[in-house]
C-alpha cells in the first residue's frame, strides 16, 4: 500500500521495520565532519616544552589511553571531505607510511610507557582501508607491541572505511584485528 507524506509527517520508510519518527528525528543537517583535536585547537603558543610536559604527565597517568592513527591516503577524492589527505593510487605509499609511523610509535611508547590500557583506538584519515590487509595487520601488531591494547568488551576500536572497497572478507579481517566500530561518509 502506497502512502503520501505531507510536509509535517515523516515519510514512510522503504526499509521494513524502520520507525518513520526516528528517521524524521535525525533528518537534519549535522556538523561538518572534522577531526579531534580540531584545527582551531592548534596554536603557535603550544611549544615543544608544553608537548614534553604532556608526555611526562601521560607517562604517570593510570587512566585508560586513547590512540588515534591518521592514515592520510585515499584512492579517490570524496567531495565532502575536509581532512588532511593524499589522493593517490601510487603503489608503495602505504609501505613508506608504515616505515615512518613505526618510528613514531616506538618514540611515543618509549616516552609514555606501555602500562596504560588502550581503551579507545581510532584509525582515521584519509581512508585507512587504503592500506592492504597485510599493512593493516602490521599496523595493529606495531601498536600491540608498543602499547597495551585492551581486549575487553568495553573497548572502542573504530576505523574509517571506504565502502566501495571493503568486502565481506575485509570486514572479517577488521573484526579479527579487534575493530568493533566502522565509520564511513555518505
Amino acid at each position: 500500500m502506497a502512502s503520501i507524506a505531507t510536509p509535517t509527517e515523516p515519510r514512510a520508510s522503504a526499509v521494513h521495520g524502520t520507525d518513520p519518527s526516528l528517521i524524521a528525528k535525525y533528518s537534519t543537517q549535522g556538523p561538518r565532519y572534522t577531526s579531534y583535536p580540531t584545527a582551531l585547537e592548534f596554536s603557535e603558543q603550544f611549544t615543544v616544552a608544553d608537548y614534553e610536559q604532556h608526555l611526562n604527565t601521560a607517562r604517570n597517568d593510570a587512566a585508560p589511553l586513547s590512540l588515534y592513527v591518521h592514515v592520510p591516503f585515499c584512492r579517490w577524492l570524496c567531495y565532502y571531505c575536509g581532512c588532511n589527505k593524499v589522493v593517490t593510487k601510487k603503489s608503495g605509499a602505504g609501505r613508506e607510511y608504515l616505515d615512518h609511523i613505526a618510528i613514531e610509535i616506538a618514540l611515543l611508547s618509549e616516552r609514555i610507557g606501555n602500562t596504560r590500557q588502550v581503551s579507545q583506538l581510532h584509525f582515521g584519515g584519509g581512508t585507512p582501508t587504503y592500506l592492504d590487509d597485510a599493512e593493516l595487520t602490521e599496523l595493529i601488531h606495531l601498536l600491540a607491541s608498543h602499547f597495551n591494547l585492551g581486549d575487553g568488551k568495553e573497548r572502542e576500536y573504530s576505523i574509517e572505511i571506504d565502502p566501495r572497497t571493503v568486502t565481506p572478507d575485509r570486514l572479517a579481517l577488521l573484526r579479527g584485528l579487534g575493530f568493533n566500530r566502522l565509520s564511513f561518509g555518505i
